[in-house]
């Protein structure tokens, strides 16, 4: 059986930008409350949040115009991704988002 010291010496630092419709503030901070519990319920340990704000987009996405932009900064094991991924993809609030394997400062 693994202690808890093997098991962090798995998980590597991540950092994942979300960009969420432009909702009220209160299904904004949910919809970020959700992600945060997401990766809490998977044993991640969140560094930061990091809230952007309401900012213009590039180009329009599913017909939005604008979107909320968050930043998080989390150590989570390498074989959670793939479900934080399909879990942004399922969820209708986000509408672009990326996870990136990042070196910690």
């Amino acid at each position: 059986m693994e202690n808890k010291t093997e098991r962090n010496a798995m998980k590597k630092f991540y950092e994942s930008m979300i960009i969420i419709k432009p909702l009220s503030e209160e299904e904004t901070n949910q919809t970020i409350e959700t992600v945060k519990n997401f990766l809490t319920e998977r044993e991640a340990e969140i560094d930061n949040v990091n809230v952007w704000g309401l900012r213009r987009l590039a180009y329009e996405i599913e017909k939005q115009a604008d979107g909320y932009y968050v930043i998080l900064y989390f150590t989570l094991e390498p074989n959670h991704i793939k479900a934080l991924e399909n879990f942004y993809r399922l969820n209708e609030n986000i509408i672009r988002f990326n996870v990136i394997k990042k070196d910690k400062k």
